[in-house]
């Protein structure tokens, strides 16, 4: 689950580097249907809060205020 772990981990960073949560995941098409696949292999749901997905963007994902 390298793609799921790698946003978790992320998202532990900002939490502890910014002492609150993020209150917007913007996240690129291609990495969430990346994503989506991984989660489907390994049968565990998506459950990220405030998730939107973006197309046309340079960025797989980001965490905003």
């Amino acid at each position: 689950m390298e793609l799921m772990d790698r946003l978790r981990d992320a998202i532990t960073d900002y939490i502890q580097e910014n002492g609150v949560e993020y209150r917007r995941l913007l996240v690129s098409r291609t990495f969430y249907t990346k994503l989506e696949k991984e989660a489907e292999e390994h049968d565990v749901p998506i459950d990220l809060p405030n998730l939107e997905i973006k197309d046309n963007v340079d960025y797989d994902f980001k965490l905003l205020p």
